[in-house]
């Protein structure tokens, strides 16, 4: 399985929560957003705890994979390679009861007796295998069965189907995810891709996986003068430390740092741009002294470019 690391978008977002003041007009959603994201995210990793069990010579997997079909994009949270079948996850990490409504092609949760209503998931994974299948057919790969499983991470989440036996099979939690995949194996029989022709459909898929990466400030309509500015402390995430000689001092906590101002470079990187000078660098980390910054940037060893009045850094 490819490394699971944490999405750059959620990041992205963990670095504008720092940066932003907490009565901004857009902090609520920017946190309702993050908390979705953070929830997907969770249960993505409950679910590799299965994943990682299954045999790696006779399955390969992918998590969060977004490829470019025609005109669009699409994302799935896993595909599981084998010689004999694909399978794509969605994985729903929802507590409370949830009922699939066909007639509406809508999932409706009811928790804490407030009723929600979200986007049909055995419509988007539709959607992704016929993507999916249309992806692979233009790069000349072998024609196979593409199956997919709506994953309900929380064991304690109640699964309400009104819908025909060949739909809720579709339909399971995290647990049985291993049965379900035997069974699968025990069904798909014949080798329909050789060894090798999975791993040049393993090596298209991590040579043209584009991860989401939005314009963070762009996307929620934010101007880089409205951050806060300055380092922020790694123990107590205060925000303006002080540079005394060699350290940073946390006013707040009294921690000392020497490195706090990279973490600071990080939420410049992720939210502002991958290069830097040294004005930049002076009034985000709320510096007044040029030769300091210079200093900073010396003892960064950073690739840049343009002449030394105008020259940019490279993050």
């Amino acid at each position: 399985m490819n490394e699971q690391k944490q999405p750059i978008y959620i990041q992205k977002l963990e670095a504008l929560l720092r940066r932003l003041p907490i009565n901004h007009q857009k902090r609520t959603k920017i946190e309702q957003s993050y908390a979705r994201q953070m929830a997907g995210y969770k249960g993505e990793k409950a679910i590799a705890y299965y994943l990682e069990r299954l045999p790696k010579k006779e399955y390969t997997i992918f998590h969060g994979l977004r490829l470019l079909e025609g005109p669009y994009y699409f994302q799935m949270d896993y595909l599981i390679l084998s010689s004999f079948f694909f399978l794509i996850l969605e994985v729903k990490n929802l507590s409370g009861i949830l009922t699939f409504d066909t007639n509406y092609r809508q999932l409706i949760r009811v928790n804490n007796e407030k009723e929600e209503a979200f986007p049909d998931p055995l419509l988007q994974v539709e959607r992704q295998q016929n993507q999916l299948t249309s992806w692979l057919a233009v790069r000349k790969l072998p024609p196979i069965p593409i199956e997919s499983l709506i994953v309900v991470s929380s064991p304690y989440t109640l699964i309400k189907n009104p819908l025909t036996p060949d739909l809720s099979r579709n339909i399971i939690h995290g647990a049985n995810l291993p049965l379900v995949i035997s069974s699968l194996q025990a069904r798909y029989t014949t080798q329909l891709m050789t060894n090798k022709e999975v791993n040049r459909a393993a090596k298209q898929f991590n040579k043209k996986h584009i991860p989401f990466n939005p314009d963070i400030l762009s996307k929620f309509q934010i101007q880089p003068n409205e951050l806060l500015t300055g380092v922020h402390c790694p123990v107590c995430s205060s925000i303006g430390m002080k540079k005394l000689y060699t350290n940073w001092i946390c006013s707040l906590c009294d921690h000392s740092s020497k490195i706090a101002h990279l973490h600071s470079l990080d939420d410049y990187k992720l939210l502002v741009s991958s290069t830097i000078t040294n004005r930049d660098l002076r009034g985000f980390l709320g510096l007044t002294s040029p030769s300091i910054s210079a200093k900073i940037l010396k003892s960064l060893n950073l690739p840049h470019t343009g002449t030394y009045k105008d020259r940019r850094y490279h993050l």
